[in-house]
């Protein structure tokens, strides 16, 4: 019955069955662990090459967006044309902002495409940018500890500690810098201490020699 079925409803058999869409994921999976590899390789040429044929296939796929944007500003070359990519890069990015409908991906392109513009000497439009981020209060993380339960909830706070140490190793190293007071680095090192309970691993390693603690 399915040639009849196809034909009464003029699509192929293919996709009346679902093959297509299945086939379009598999693809779909099979470019993103293309890019990982690629990206890890440094091969950012190749991965341009490789989002722009990609979204001729899932043509405004905010991911693979995302993918070309930061692979564009990856790339190597002339001060002429790393100044043509990170062009590319933010029309790119507008495109995500303006037809994107994921808010983790919009907010995240919100706080990159501030930066991209910061490197094109655009610091009005960054700071543009820069004022539609949500405060340091209206985040993913502190929202959720309210709703959560048990060790769901335990967990979430544990892990939030990674982005409050974050924000703290900043901002007390702008206030290092501005008041030339080097005391504000020690304190956040003692921060750091209290919060991951002294023990020093990867991220901890990487903040200290971030913000020279």
């Amino acid at each position: 019955m399915l040639p009849s079925l196809a034909k009464y409803f003029g699509v192929t058999v293919d996709e009346l069955i679902g093959m297509d869409e299945i086939a379009g994921s598999e693809k779909y999976n099979k470019i993103n662990k293309e890019w990982e590899e690629n990206n890890r390789n440094g091969n950012h040429y190749n991965n341009v090459v490789l989002m722009r044929n990609a979204l001729k296939k899932f043509p405004n796929n905010e991911l693979l967006l995302v993918q070309l944007s930061t692979s564009l500003e990856k790339l190597d070359g002339t001060k002429e044309e790393r100044a043509k990519y990170l062009r590319e890069s933010i029309a790119v990015q507008e495109q995500i902002l303006y037809y994107g409908r994921d808010l983790e991906i919009r907010s995240a392109t919100l706080y990159n495409i501030c930066f991209a513009y910061w490197k094109n000497g655009e610091y009005d439009k960054a700071l543009e940018k820069a004022g539609k981020l949500p405060n340091l209060y209206k985040t993913r993380e502190n929202a959720l500890v309210y709703f959560l339960q048990g060790k769901e909830r335990h967990d979430a706070a544990k892990a939030a500690l990674k982005s409050i140490a974050w924000s703290i190793a900043l901002h007390m190293s702008v206030l290092a810098e501005t008041e030339e007071d080097p005391a504000y680095l020690k304190k956040t090192a003692q921060i750091l201490d209290l919060l991951f309970d002294g023990k020093e691993d990867e991220y901890t390693g990487f903040l200290r020699e971030k913000f020279n603690l």
